[in-house]
C-alpha cells in the first residue's frame, strides 16, 4: 500500500497498514460473548437486584412475561426456527434506487462528524427509513478527540421493533476531514451510506431480526489509533455491552468503499472470529454469480467492525481497498479526487446482492449456537 503525502489533515497510514490492537491478533472463539474486550464505562442499574415489596414482585414477574414473550416472537429462544427469506431477496437491491441515494449524498459536500452537511445527511436517512415500517432510532453522544469534542450522531433501523440485534448491517456515513482540500468522500462514505439504504429497503417486512446501522466517526481526526476513529461503532458497541446485549449478536456484516467502478470486494484476511463469514462471504457471491468479484486482501483493516471482533462477536468487512487507477495502490483513497465519477451503480449492485444473499444464509443458521 502507498503511504499518502503527509498534510496537517491527512493520515500518515492506511488503514491497511496499520496493526490492530492486541487482542484481536488472536482472539478468543470459544465462549462466544461472555465478557468483553472493551470497558463499557458504565453500567445499567440491575433491576432484578431490587427488593420488591409483594406488589412488586408481581409487577416484575409480570414484566419478566412479557419480555419472555416479545423474546419468543422475535426469535433468540431456544427451539426457535428461523424462517426462511426469499430466494430472490438479492434481486430485490435496486442499484439505480442507491445510485440516487449516493447522488442526493454527495451533494451535500464533505460531510465530516460535527458539519452542518453531515446533519442533512443524517436528516435524509431518517427521512428514508420513515418511508419502511422500521423503528428509526438516533443514538447522539459527545465525546473529545483530537480536534476537541464533537458531538456524533449513529443512525439504527431495526427491522422489527423490540427485536434483539441478532445481525448487525452496518457503515458510515461521516467522509474524513481534509483542511487542504475539498472530500467528498463518494466512495468511502457516501457508498456504504447509499447501499445500506437500499439494504433497508429490501428488508422491511422481512422475517429477520436485523438492526442496520450508520456509524458516525468512523474517520480519524489525525491517525487511525487508540482514541481517534471508529468513534461511533465503538459507542455503539459499548452501549450494547452496558445493557447485557452482545450475546444476542449473531453476526456483524460490515460495508465500506462499495462504489468503486472498478470494483471488486478484498475481504481483509481473516482472524478466527472473521473465518466464518468470510467463507460465507465467498458461498454467498458464488449463490448469487458474482464469485469473480470477491478476493482476500493479505493484510488487515481497521475499520468499524473491529469494535464487535474486540467484543468476541463474528464480523466480516464488505470492502473494495484497491481504489484507484494503479493496481494495488488504492491511490484515490483520501484524495479530492473519490467523486462520484469514479463510482458506478452496478458496483453498489453488485456489492448489495452479495451482503443480501450472506444475510439470507446467516440468518438460516441455527442462533444460538449448541
Amino acid at each position: 500500500m502507498s503511504k499518502l503525502a503527509e498534510t496537517s489533515g491527512r493520515d500518515q497510514r492506511p488503514k491497511a497498514e496499520i496493526r490492530r490492537p492486541k487482542e484481536i491478533r488472536n482472539p478468543k472463539s470459544e465462549g462466544r460473548n461472555t465478557g468483553s474486550l472493551i470497558d463499557p464505562g458504565f453500567g445499567l442499574r440491575t433491576f432484578f437486584g431490587l427488593r420488591p415489596s409483594t406488589f412488586g414482585l408481581q409487577f416484575v414477574c409480570i414484566v419478566f412475561l412479557a419480555l419472555a414473550t416479545c423474546f419468543v416472537g422475535c426469535g433468540k429462544q431456544a427451539g426457535y426456527k428461523p424462517q426462511p427469506l426469499p430466494d430472490d431477496l438479492p434481486k430485490r437491491f435496486d442499484a439505480q434506487r442507491a445510485w440516487r441515494d449516493l447522488e442526493r449524498v454527495v451533494s451535500f459536500g464533505p460531510r465530516p462528524s460535527g458539519s452542518e452537511a453531515l446533519a442533512h445527511t443524517a436528516t435524509y436517512i431518517v427521512e428514508q427509513l420513515r418511508a419502511t415500517t422500521m423503528e428509526v432510532e438516533e443514538q447522539t453522544f459527545r465525546t473529545n478527540t483530537p480536534r476537541g469534542p464533537i458531538t456524533f450522531k449513529n443512525i439504527i433501523a431495526r427491522t422489527r421493533p423490540g427485536c434483539p440485534p441478532r445481525l448487525i448491517i452496518g457503515g458510515h456515513y461521516d467522509t474524513k476531514w481534509f483542511p487542504d482540500f475539498r472530500f467528498v468522500g463518494a466512495n468511502d462514505g457516501g457508498s456504504s451510506t447509499a447501499a445500506l439504504l437500499e439494504l433497508a429497503r429490501a428488508l422491511d417486512k422481512q422475517p429477520v431480526d436485523a438492526w442496520l446501522v450508520w456509524f458516525d466517526g468512523e474517520e480519524c481526526i489525525k491517525t487511525y489509533e487508540d482514541g481517534d476513529g471508529l468513534f461511533g461503532s465503538m459507542y455503539f458497541a459499548r452501549t450494547l455491552h452496558g445493557q447485557k446485549r452482545l450475546r444476542e449478536v449473531q453476526a456483524m456484516i460490515l460495508l465500506d468503499m462499495v462504489g468503486d467502478r472498478n470494483f471488486r470486494l478484498t475481504l481483509p484476511k481473516p482472524y478466527p472470529l472473521e473465518q466464518h463469514l468470510t467463507k460465507k462471504t465467498f458461498e454467498a457471491a458464488y449463490a448469487v454469480g458474482l464469485r469473480n468479484f470477491v478476493s482476500l486482501l493479505p493484510t488487515a483493516i481497521y475499520d468499524d467492525h473491529i469494535p464487535f471482533l474486540l467484543n468476541r462477536v463474528e464480523a466480516v468487512n464488505l470492502i473494495d481497498y484497491d481504489y484507484g487507477n494503479l493496481p494495488g495502490q488504492n491511490n484515490f483513497w483520501h484524495t479530492e479526487r473519490d467523486t462520484l465519477e469514479r463510482c458506478a451503480p452496478e458496483s453498489l449492485g453488485i456489492a448489495g446482492q452479495i451482503a443480501l444473499e450472506l444475510i439470507r444464509r446467516v440468518a438460516m443458521e441455527k442462533w444460538p449456537r449448541d
